[in-house]
């Protein structure tokens, strides 16, 4: 296991809306404690389950994609999130920013 995939696994886990979702236990695809597949939690998002998640929680799993690979995970949209989130979520959201943008 990479330390990119173990620190992605934790932040997903930082946000309650997820725990809810049951991320802990495996019920989001792509996202385990061993291995993040972005590719998977894509398809998954875009083309799957996507449809049956909040706005929430859909900018959620977009902003770990991002945070994962800016490049090609661009959808993400910070000012919608922001507008969204209730204070735990967004609190979670603004941690992994700067757990991925401000590390040593």
């Amino acid at each position: 296991m990479s330390a990119t995939d173990r620190r992605l696994y934790e932040i997903a886990c930082s946000f309650p809306a997820l725990r809810q979702k049951g991320v802990e236990k495996g019920d989001i695809p792509g996202i385990a404690p061993t291995v993040f597949y972005d590719s998977n939690l894509a398809e998954w998002l875009y083309k799957g389950g996507g449809g049956l998640l909040s706005h929430g929680e859909f900018l959620i799993l977009e902003s770990l994609l991002n945070l994962c690979n800016p490049s090609v995970h661009d959808r993400f949209n910070l000012g919608k999130a922001l507008q969204t989130l209730d204070p735990d979520n967004m609190h979670a959201l603004c941690e992994a920013i700067v757990r991925t943008y401000n590390r040593k």
